[in-house]
């Protein structure tokens, strides 16, 4: 169940006044660039703790009586430390973060603060990469989306410009996610926001086209391996 959190927008910021298209944009391709950074790591890091289980975890295994023990119990102590991270730190980060994110944009609940990002992104790590059955788009959809909210409150954008850029940096995550900057926009138009506007195409693309960008800086020997 979600949890209903108080809106923290600041009075002078609660207003449906629109900013310039181009200073949109502009906030758009800093966001995409944030995401781009912190989804691609958290993707690495993911690639990383994969290749460790499947190449190295066999050989740690052989000819080891102790190895399957100790190896479970790893599991199970990196899955506790994610559960009592999200617990104890920020409440908002559990579950995939997708159901949360169209939650805030149709105003049922408030947007996460930044903590939660380094929470989902080292629980994530934890419970991913230990082995369980998890994706990665889901922590980075709300990661991008709660680095879209810092910026466009540091930024005191309104209302309609902060859900607009929200949307873009749950887009943006998505795409480095999947290494696909389409998707990203699509995802917002079709999924989150369920509408074609100028300002919400321009807001997804820039955050989900410079995220790539970024996010390939990051991964380019990740990807020329697959």
């Amino acid at each position: 169940m979600l949890q209903q959190v108080p809106d923290r927008t600041p009075h002078s910021e609660r207003t449906d006044s629109s900013c310039s298209l181009v200073f949109l944009a502009s906030a758009s391709i800093l966001i995409g660039i944030a995401t781009g950074t912190i989804c691609g790591t958290f993707r690495l890091f993911l690639e990383w703790l994969e290749f460790t289980r499947t190449e190295m975890a066999p050989r740690f295994l052989h000819g080891s009586p102790w190895g399957g023990f100790f190896l479970v119990v790893g599991v199970a102590l990196a899955a506790l430390t994610a559960v009592e991270m999200v617990r104890r730190l920020a409440p908002l980060a559990a579950g995939s973060g997708i159901p949360h994110v169209e939650a805030v944009l149709s105003g049922i609940t408030g947007p996460a603060s930044w903590p939660l990002i380094p929470v989902k992104f080292v629980g994530g790590l934890l419970a991913i990469g230990s082995g369980l059955a998890l994706g990665r788009e889901g922590p980075s959809v709300q990661m991008g989306a709660a680095v879209a909210d810092a910026i466009a409150r540091r930024l005191s954008l309104g209302r309609a410009d902060c859900r607009a850029l929200l949307a873009a940096g749950a887009g943006a995550g998505l795409a480095t996610a999947f290494n696909a900057p389409a998707a990203g926009a699509v995802f917002v138009l079709e999924e989150l926001v369920g509408q074609f506007e100028a300002r919400m195409v321009c807001a997804a693309l820039g955050a989900s086209i410079s995220a790539i960008m970024f996010s390939r800086g990051i991964l380019g020997s990740v990807d020329k391996r697959r």
